[in-house]
């Protein structure tokens, strides 16, 4: 199987606002990416248009998030006296915003500030196509024996803040948590590894990657076979999109229907390497 393209659905700022929300939030689910080309917009005109598609989630971490907009969660490789300036490693994996938490049904935005002159591309998998391509693997020979016959649909999993990568890849990217801020998580996260989109009905793997820590009813060992196999292949065979921003670019994703991750990318004290945008998520529901 070769790696197919995600076509984002591409809009104007003045095509986005003119649609109805219902609409636009369809829109969006649908394409499951939203491309907003270099717009000049300002953080309070950027924190109304997410706020007209669904209610804010804040992010736990909170002291990377604007003093004005708690909603708004800078994310930038920017560093100034040994101290990160906003979330930088936290992305730099597959994963799913807000997996950790029950309530799910979250659109994520990225508005492009400042853009390095390379590496500051986000990646993005669409989960419904890989959804198909797992199934059909199944009936392959070379498909492990971990999950042949498995009837993924009934498969619930345990999610929990972190990269499950870190316990097969030592050097695996992953987001820190001091004690107050690990205690404001909830605990027992359960999720169904395939889901139906409350919006497209379209169905999907869901959140594979990262938080996805164990499946219900199977033991640790056999939970990371599974998921690591359908993940390693998903991201070898599933459609992609890789957004390479300009400045004022506004990408709004559906975290239920994809996967996606950030550059790995070095400290940048400013200057042509610096990377920052605002990232908001809110609940579309």
């Amino acid at each position: 199987m070769g790696v197919n393209s995600l076509q984002p659905l591409r809009l104007t700022l003045a095509e986005a606002l003119a649609q109805p929300v219902v609409a636009l939030k369809q829109a969006i689910s649908q394409a499951k990416v939203l491309v907003i080309s270099n717009q000049n917009l300002g953080v309070a005109p950027y924190v109304q248009l997410m706020r007209s598609l669904g209610t804010p989630v804040h992010h736990v971490l909170a002291k990377y998030c604007l003093a004005d907009y708690r909603e708004v969660l800078t994310v930038t490789n920017l560093h100034q006296g040994g101290q990160a300036l906003g979330v930088h490693e936290g992305g730099g994996y597959w994963h799913t915003d807000m997996s950790y938490k029950t309530a799910n049904t979250v659109f994520t935005s990225l508005l492009a500030v400042q853009v390095p002159q390379a590496h500051g591309e986000t990646e993005f998998i669409d989960c419904v196509a890989a959804l198909n391509q797992v199934r059909q693997w199944q009936l392959s020979p070379s498909c492990p024996a971990c999950l042949q016959g498995l009837e993924l649909d009934h498969l619930r999993v345990r999610h929990r803040f972190g990269n499950r990568d870190v316990l097969r890849n030592a050097h695996a990217a992953v987001q820190t948590l001091d004690g107050k801020e690990a205690g404001t998580l909830e605990q027992a996260v359960l999720h169904p590894l395939v889901l139906q989109h409350p919006l497209a009905r379209s169905t999907s793997l869901y959140a594979p990657a990262a938080t996805a820590m164990q499946i219900e009813g199977l033991s640790p060992t056999l939970s990371h076979c599974i998921l690591d196999c359908v993940l390693d292949f998903v991201v070898q065979h599933a459609p992609r999109y890789q957004h390479a921003y300009c400045p004022g670019d506004i990408v709004i994703w559906d975290n239920l229907s994809t996967l996606h991750k950030g550059p790995s990318i070095a400290k940048s004290d400013g200057g042509a390497n610096a990377r920052l945008l605002y990232r908001m998520n809110v609940d579309f529901t």
